[in-house]
């Protein structure tokens, strides 16, 4: 591939990768003081700088860059396990996030690995090294170096579950001698949407095809109401509770400040706060003591009296949980410009769903949750506390949110076994 690239491609890209060896001092910087923040920055550091020890060649990869893609990605990657016992599959990602959510999913069933920085060094030593048969990259990872190193090793390239904003789609268009031989690396995509199918024919890929989402394919653990159950048991009294799930800095005060407008009418209801990031977690706590706001940390492990307002979830696994014991959920990465994370959680538990107005990392699927009146979109703490209040207020408009929630999920379904019957059908001989 790299020797039919064109003279304009090869300066664009040497460039990008002159670009990226300026910035790296700027990378390493950042890394170095999250490390100092979290120790689980210091996870694989030296693969991130394409050194990984053990041998991989021919294995299955997949690169899903943090939680979400990860969740999203579950099902097709527990076929993967269970179809093909004898391969070896590797996990990459790109945030501790992803890399806790792997080992707690599928602990020694897979191998994690944290992806490379896109510099060519750290990309051509990873790829030599990992070397895989396969590489499946999820919804919208397109790195030049590392996907034209692993092109290089004759690694058959995919994409699911693809994604691409309009706004992706522009500036991929405005540097198109690079990203378009790039994504011509794959030899198939995978898109969750006619609109995101074409905009990646506009960019020179070979193969495309709508799959669907494979978010909508989450399976709900049968365990989840024993969890429930020992959830309610340290509420000390019926309570209406609301979550407000992976918020982030500058959102969760919002959320806070929705939450004191609300008790003022409803004195009972408490919030499960729920931060996106574990280094969060203690500038949360001090957010709310310096608020005065009585709350309980879940790492606790104490009982929620009628004095507690906020339940704050300082640990890691257990949102579903609290999706099903919460009435409404508050889906964060919205308030704030973060892209929104995904609300099919919820509404496949047959939760009320708000969010803030940026989702663009799931457009699609919250345009079909608000056409169904399932996901109500708001703007501000004020409009927050509005909508909670009212669903709480109305039985009838709760009823058709939660059951319209559920059924969009339903209908929509399927994705995995598209996008598996596809995969096989571009590599046969792996199977």
């Amino acid at each position: 591939m790299t020797n039919r690239l064109s003279l304009k491609t090869k300066l664009s890209l040497l460039l990008y990768s002159v670009i990226g060896y300026l910035l790296l001092p700027v990378i390493l910087l950042y890394l170095a003081r999250r490390m100092l923040k979290s120790k689980d920055y210091r996870q694989g550091f030296w693969q991130r700088l394409g050194f990984i020890r053990g041998n991989f060649n021919g294995c299955i990869h997949i690169h899903c860059a943090s939680l979400g893609e990860v969740n999203a990605a579950k099902n097709l990657i527990e076929q993967l396990i269970n179809t093909y016992p004898k391969h070896t599959i590797v996990i990459t990602n790109s945030t501790p996030t992803g890399a806790a959510q792997v080992e707690h999913l599928f602990g020694s069933k897979v191998t994690q690995l944290m992806a490379p920085i896109d510099v060519w060094g750290a990309s051509r030593r990873f790829s030599k090294k990992l070397s895989p048969s396969l590489s499946v990259f999820t919804e919208v990872e397109i790195w030049p170096n590392w996907l034209l190193s692993l092109n290089k090793q004759n690694t058959t390239l995919v994409m699911v579950n693809a994604r691409l904003s309009e706004k992706s789609f522009k500036r991929y268009q405005s540097l198109a001698a690079l990203f378009n031989p790039v994504i011509g690396c794959f030899s198939w995509i995978g898109c969750q949407s006619d609109q995101i199918a074409s905009r990646y024919s506009c960019l020179s890929a070979n193969k495309v095809s709508v799959t669907g989402n494979l978010k909508f394919d989450l399976q709900i653990n049968p365990d989840i109401a024993a969890k429930v159950s020992q959830l309610t048991q340290l509420v000390t009294a019926t309570r209406p509770i609301w979550v407000g799930a992976s918020v982030h800095p500058g959102e969760y005060e919002q959320v806070i400040n929705a939450h004191l407008k609300i008790v003022k009418q409803k004195p009972d209801a408490l919030l499960v706060l729920v931060p996106r990031h574990p280094e969060q977690f203690n500038k949360v706590a001090e957010y709310l003591t310096g608020q005065n706001i009585q709350f309980v940390s879940r790492t606790k492990q104490t009982e929620i009296s009628s004095t507690h307002s906020v339940w704050l979830v300082d640990t890691l696994g257990e949102l579903m949980s609290f999706y099903a014991l919460a009435e409404i959920a508050f889906v964060g990465g919205s308030l704030v410009d973060r892209g929104g994370h995904n609300p099919l959680e919820p509404a496949a538990l047959a939760k009320p769903v708000v969010m803030g107005p940026y989702q663009v990392n799931c457009l699609d699927i919250c345009q079909a949750l608000q056409d169904k009146r399932a996901l109500a979109t708001i703007d501000n703490a004020n409009e927050l506390a509005e909508v909670i209040l009212r669903l709480w207020s109305d039985p009838n408009l709760y009823q058709q949110a939660a059951v319209a929630a559920s059924e969009v999920v339903m209908i929509n379904q399927g994705a995995t076994l598209k996008t598996l019957s596809a995969i096989k059908k571009i590599q046969p001989a792996l199977f």
